[in-house]
This record gives structure tokens, sequence and C-alpha cells, in this order.
């Protein structure tokens, strides 16, 4: 979502998809866009950075604001023919075209990066809070639903989606709907009704604005504004944080290689929320999540 001279802009979208994130997961939906790249002159008066205050800035002030420079830029066309700029280095003389051409290469072969790749980045620096989010925001970690034959990573993914449905119920039901449908039509045509059903089912997070912008790109049917009607009119749904702390770390804190008292003092240290041993079997084994760890003590 983006926003320029006061009016939002969203994108069309896709589709929804399960998005683990650090701290938490969310179901986010899929704009549709291509990545483009390119170079060219531009005056240095063009070539500008924002201050502190908010204000444009000259790069160089060491330079007429008629002299030609190269700009080096990547922008961002969605399905609707709206762009937006992405990167752009600016490269003033004594640089060449051919210096502006290997800068677009390199420029390209950073943003062609996988999200782990750059997280292994981030080992060779001392990476920052700020460093962390742009990965998140910029490269979403999107899950899909693994092979049934590796067991315990596609509990995690079901018991997942069972947590996002306490707040998305229909979403998370079209999103399973879309994983199983293999014909390409009749999976992109459920992929457009789980965007519908996303934008319904948060009825009461959006502003007016919000709404507007999001019809003018995702036209929302009649049945689903009824929808929308419906929830906006019932209390807020939860997700609940002991579902949801079980679900995001199963694997990755293994939890699952703990007995049901190691589990229950893991996760009270974890959210500062008590649960018994016995009610915290019974929450995994709802949410499908199978133990590694045998019954008894803790071995030593």
């Amino acid at each position: 979502m983006t926003q320029s001279s006061g009016k939002i802009y969203i994108p069309p979208y896709s589709g929804v998809r399960l998005v683990e994130c650090r701290d938490h997961l969310q179901l986010a939906p899929v704009p549709a866009f291509r990545v483009f790249y390119g170079y060219g002159k531009v005056k240095a008066s063009k070539a500008t950075d924002e201050s502190e205050d908010g204000k444009a800035e000259p790069i160089w002030d060491d330079l007429d604001p008629d002299e030609d420079i190269w700009a080096v830029l990547q922008w961002f066309r969605y399905e609707d023919g709206h762009e937006e700029r992405g990167g752009i280095n600016y490269l003033r003389s004594p640089h060449t075209e051919e210096d502006a051409r290997k800068s677009m290469e390199d420029m390209k072969r950073f943003y062609s990066m996988t999200r782990q790749e750059l997280l292994k980045l981030t080992r060779l620096f001392e990476a920052t809070e700020d460093d962390y989010a742009y990965i998140e925001d910029n490269y979403p970690n999107y899950q899909s639903s693994p092979d049934p034959n590796a067991t315990d990573e596609y509990d995690v993914y079901q018991a997942r989606l069972k947590v996002l449905a306490g707040l998305q119920p229909i979403t998370v039901e079209l999103i399973k709907i879309a994983d199983i449908t293999k014909d390409p039509e009749k999976r992109q045509k459920v992929e457009r009704e789980a965007v519908q059903s996303y934008f319904a089912e948060l009825a009461h997070y959006w502003t007016e604005d919000e709404i507007l912008a999001w019809q003018r790109s995702n036209p929302v049917g009649t049945g689903w504004m009824c929808e929308f009607a419906s929830v906006f009119h019932e209390p807020r749904r939860q997700i609940d944080s002991i579902n949801h702390e079980l679900a995001l770390n199963w694997l990755r804190q293994k939890y699952n290689l703990l007995t049901a008292e190691e589990l229950s003092h893991s996760i009270f240290k974890r959210i500062l929320k008590w649960l018994t041993p016995d009610a915290i079997k019974k929450r995994r084994e709802r949410l499908g999540l199978t133990t590694k760890r045998e019954p008894g003590s803790p071995k030593k």
C-alpha cells in the first residue's frame, strides 16, 4: 500500500498466502506486478535525497543543476498499469554509460537475491532492526502447503492455518481449496475469491479511504460486501496467543522435542501465559502437532 499526493494506492492482488514472520504469523494478499530495471540521463537537479525534516535536498551541492548525470533505477508495474519507483542510483561524471549498465546489472543481482541469501548476509555485519525489517517487508516469507510426506512441516503448516482461522476462517478455507486445486484457471478463481474474503473478514481494520482504494483495484462482489457488513457488526475476532505460539515455534524452538511439562514452562517463559501440562497437551493435539519426545522424565 502506498500513498502519494494524499491518495492511497492499493495494488491488485492475485491471491492470499500464509506468511511466517520473525515473531508472528499472518495471512497476506500477494500483489500482482512485474519488476523492471533501466538507466538513462537526467539533470543533476533530479538527484535528491530526503533530509531529516522530510525536504528533498540535492545529493551533490557542487554540480550545476542542469548537468547531465546517469540514473539507474528499478520500478514496479502492477497488473492495472500503475507504476511505482523502487531503488535508484545516481552516477556523476566521469562515470560512463558502461558504468551505468554495470550498476544496473549489480542492482538487478541484488534485488534478485532470495530472503535466505539476504539473511545470510546479515551474519557478516552487525545487522540492525531496520535491516531485518527491510527483509521482512520486501521479501515476505510466503508459506506453501508442503508435501504431505514431509509430516512435521505439513502438520505445522496445517496447524498455522487453524490458528489464523480464528481471525479469518473463510479465507483459510479458500487457501486450503486453492492448495489442492490442480487446474490453473480454477485455482486462479479460488485465489481471487480469497482476496475478496481477506478484505471482508478484516472489516474492523480498514479506514474509509482504504476501503475505497481497495475496491478501485480489487472489486468486491455483492456477497462479499454482505460478509463485510456482517463481520463489521460482530465483535472483533481474536487469535489465541498460546495456539499462535505453538504453531509459530513448534519446530523453530524445538517444542516438538519437549515433554508436556517442559512445554508448559517454555510457553510461559515466552508469552507469560500459563497452562497446565495436560491443557497444553490438549492444545497441541487439537492443532494436530505431534511430539517426538517419549513420555517420562527428561533425559540426562
